[in-house]
């Protein structure tokens, strides 16, 4: 069943009718802190959003570690189709660049370093948290909430 366009501003408003993964709850997690951080003020004095970025980049890779670990192991039906779709995110990694480059990028460089890719940016129009190349770094928190909620809705659309 296809879902209502709702425009790419229903992330807080559009619940899936079906969500029997496991994967849901740490993608809910992940969608509260990006609520968190929309409402965080920034600014040189104000770091607590560095907090929030941590917890949220380490929640949205924490939902495929679910998904492949946890709901891969509920059935064989679950580990092929999972398996299948973990095969096409690595052998389409442009149409998947969302996970390589942010979710898996940004993670294993604030997991593994404490390097951060996205950067306080302040101005005479105030500050913004952005990456070198200018990209919003919660518009691209919000396209993996995106990405990943397409992902998992497919995958429920395949299981029994």
């Amino acid at each position: 069943m296809a879902r209502p366009d709702l425009g790419r501003d229903d992330i807080f408003v559009y619940r899936p009718a079906k969500q029997t993964l496991k994967a849901w709850v740490p993608f809910w997690d992940a969608q509260e802190i990006f609520f968190v951080l929309n409402h965080t003020e920034v600014d040189e004095g104000r770091r607590e959003w560095k907090v929030f970025w941590v917890a949220g980049v380490a929640t949205l890779r924490i939902i495929g570690h679910v998904l492949a670990k946890v709901d891969g192991s509920s059935s064989a039906v679950h580990k092929a189709e999972i398996d299948r779709l973990w095969a096409e995110w690595k052998g389409e990694r442009v149409e998947h660049t969302i996970f390589w480059d942010f979710i898996e990028e940004e993670r294993n460089s604030i997991l593994k370093t404490y390097e951060f890719g996205a950067q306080l940016i302040e101005d005479d129009d105030g500050a913004d948290i952005v990456f070198s190349d200018g990209d919003s770094a919660f518009g691209k928190f919000r396209d993996a909430l995106y990405w990943w909620r397409a992902q998992l809705e497919e995958l429920e659309g395949k299981l029994p």
